[in-house]
């Protein structure tokens, strides 16, 4: 599943109202580790703004806008926030529960793991185990 979101924000600069937009693709930001903190710079490179200029402080000083969800992002965006920590936190979930998926599949030749009750839980369990 694809998990996107577009990014915009709207200000003004030298009597011009500008709205610059992306799309940014979550699961390779979230692949990437990147951090709610680095889509002003993202935002700004993508829209051609030098980010030592005057017109990036006006860009940062501004809020940005989240519209558009795809995937499990529609779940976290509201009112034109993004609920970053909550979207990482479930698109974790969503990719250990996909691994744990594939090797249920490949060494129990079970295709859903709710399938079998109390698979997925102990999974879980033993992935968490594994951890500590």
């Amino acid at each position: 599943m694809s998990n996107s979101v577009r990014v915009s924000a709207t200000f003004s600069f030298r009597g011009q109202l500008l709205e610059p937009e992306m799309h940014l693709d979550l699961d390779q930001a979230l692949e990437q580790g990147m951090k709610p903190e680095s889509l002003y710079a993202l935002l700004g490179r993508r829209n051609g703004i030098d980010p030592y200029s005057y017109e990036y402080e006006m860009l940062e000083a501004e809020p940005l806008v989240f519209d558009q969800p795809e995937g499990i992002a529609g779940n976290f965006v509201n009112n034109g926030q993004l609920d970053w920590e909550g979207l990482e936190k479930a698109w974790k979930e969503a990719n250990l529960i996909e691994n744990l998926s594939r090797i249920a599949r490949t060494y129990m030749d079970i295709r859903e793991l709710d399938d079998v009750p109390g698979l997925r839980e102990t999974l879980l369990a033993v992935h968490q185990n594994a951890k500590h």
